[in-house]
């Protein structure tokens, strides 16, 4: 009893904490918690929707994914493998110490290099690979240093947000990833670990890009982002006036919000591409005929009319329409007929049975799925899974096929090309493995000196991948936001972070 009272009055104090700053405290309900409070030791969306508002990063991207300044002023390629960053001047740590040159190098180097981060190396290692070296030249300026031409480099730095190297130093890993100092317009008060994550405005912020106005500190005088795993618990809250915004809100809830008054939704096409995986490695999905019986067997555009409320873009490719990488090839028609035929050719005259799995999002289009394929006469069963315990099983190649998705918030080719097919990546849960296409990558990433001829490369394996089908790509989806009309200055953006250093909240 004593412990139920205790857990009751912190939780208790926690509410009251958020609502005891008045009408400027702004609320986020979040899906899940913060892996980590230290942005070199994370792969996960939520983790950097949250860091983003204590951190900053030498480039970032305006809600149109256009990549502006941010600490740095500018930059420029003196070579194929040699970047020059000029630096933000006056910008200062939470803690008041200047940001300079060296934190630029200590970031990078404890991403890029083994054993940085307690003796493990940074997850993020892979999203800055071609970078072998960062340089000092001055305070305020850095050199950065690839292996081969890397074009996409712009592309990728918004995804590293630089950290403290004196304050990383003192404390140790460990503990700045509990209790994190940033340059970022909001900084750390407390975490209290899956419940939420308290921030508010650092004084002496420097103002942020001036490419995104107003520029200046934050509005707020505090952000919460709160972690409410349940659609149906985000949603009540949000409609009790307990939290401001929603996250991850299923197409079939926006007649519900937008009913409200005091409500409105918010939706922009993501970088989340979804597709139907197969495991290729083995029958019968290593049969090309069965890959492509399954492809013209769903109805693509019809999922994204009745399950998704229309609110998706159905792709051809693994790329998003966005993407200046896109290829507009053509998509399998849905043809039922032709989907039975192909199963017979392969020797399934009667189908088969396999398990599709998903993880809970994609439980109502896994089963919708699942009905198309009884219809060509093969016999499925949907399998939902929580993703920690399905990925292990895909990487051991224990599973049939899946629904799911992979981000591409930089929209280039190597974000998603290369770890989801190339031969072996951390993402290629299907086993597809190519000559061709891996020696594809390969020159796109190392050899191409062009933009043109690196286009040309990525979109011929786009076509190739159409042709050998180890996975169905179905379509790139709206992120979709509830929203209190209290809320002004913020829009959503495609990559799905969430920046609150321009919203305010009205009275």
């Amino acid at each position: 009893m004593r412990k139920f009272l205790c857990v009751s009055v912190s939780l208790l104090a926690l509410a009251l904490s958020g609502l005891g700053q008045g009408g400027k405290t702004l609320v986020v309900g979040i899906d899940a918690d913060a892996l980590t409070l230290d942005p070199g030791n994370f792969r996960h969306r939520e983790t950097e929707t949250i860091l983003r508002n204590m951190f900053d990063a030498l480039v970032t991207r305006t809600s149109t994914m256009e990549i502006v300044p941010e600490l740095a002023v500018s930059w420029e390629r003196v070579s194929d493998t040699e970047w020059i960053f000029y630096l933000r001047d006056g910008v200062t740590w939470h803690d008041g110490t200047p940001f300079t040159a060296e934190d630029v190098v200590f970031t990078v180097e404890r991403t890029i290099k083994e054993g940085r981060i307690s003796g493990r190396t940074s997850p993020r290692k892979g999203l800055l690979d071609p970078v072998t070296d960062a340089i000092a030249l001055d305070r305020l300026t850095v050199k950065l240093i690839t292996a081969v031409p890397y074009p996409a480099l712009i592309a990728f730095l918004p995804h590293h947000l630089i950290v403290p190297k004196h304050y990383v130093e003192a404390v140790g890993d460990e503990y700045f990833a509990e209790h994190p100092v940033g340059t970022g317009p909001f900084k750390f008060v407390r975490w209290d670990k899956g419940v939420q994550i308290v921030m508010e405005p650092y004084e002496n912020y420097y103002g942020g890009s001036p490419a995104i106005p107003p520029v200046g500190p934050a509005k707020l005088e505090r952000v919460i982002f709160r972690v409410l795993p349940e659609t149906s618990t985000r949603v009540a809250a949000l409609k009790a006036g307990e939290i401001h915004i929603a996250t991850r809100i299923p197409p079939d809830l926006i007649p519900e919000l937008e009913a409200d008054p005091n409500l409105r939704v918010m939706a922009v096409r993501g970088t989340r591409s979804a597709f139907l995986e197969m495991n290729v490695t083995r029958p019968p999905f290593n049969d090309l005929r069965v890959r492509r019986a399954i492809a013209h067997a769903l109805h693509v555009d019809l999922i994204i009319e009745h399950v998704l409320g229309g609110l998706a873009t159905p792709i051809p490719s693994l790329m998003s329409p966005d993407s200046p990488f896109y290829q507009d090839l053509p998509r399998y028609p849905y043809d039922p007929a032709r989907a039975r035929a192909l199963l017979a050719e392969a020797g399934y005259p009667q189908g088969f049975s396999f398990t599709l799995d998903c993880t809970p999002p994609f439980k109502d289009v896994a089963l919708v799925i699942a009905e198309m394929l009884r219809e060509v006469g093969l016999d499925v069963k949907v399998q939902v899974w929580e993703w920690g315990l399905l990925l292990p099983k895909l990487l051991a190649r224990e599973r049939d096929a899946w629904v799911a998705d992979w981000g591409n918030a930089t929209l280039d080719p190597m974000d998603i090309m290369i770890p989801k097919l190339r031969t072996g990546e951390r993402g290629n849960y299907s086993g597809y493995s190519s000559c061709l296409y891996d020696g594809l990558m390969h020159f796109a990433e190392y050899i191409a000196r062009t933009a043109e001829s690196r286009l040309a490369a990525y979109q011929l394996a786009q076509e190739l991948i159409a042709y050998e089908l180890p996975l169905v790509p179905l379509w790139v989806a709206q992120e979709i936001y509830g929203v209190s009309r209290r809320v002004v200055g913020w829009q959503p953006s495609p990559d799905s972070r969430i920046n609150l250093h321009r919203a305010d909240l009205l009275d």
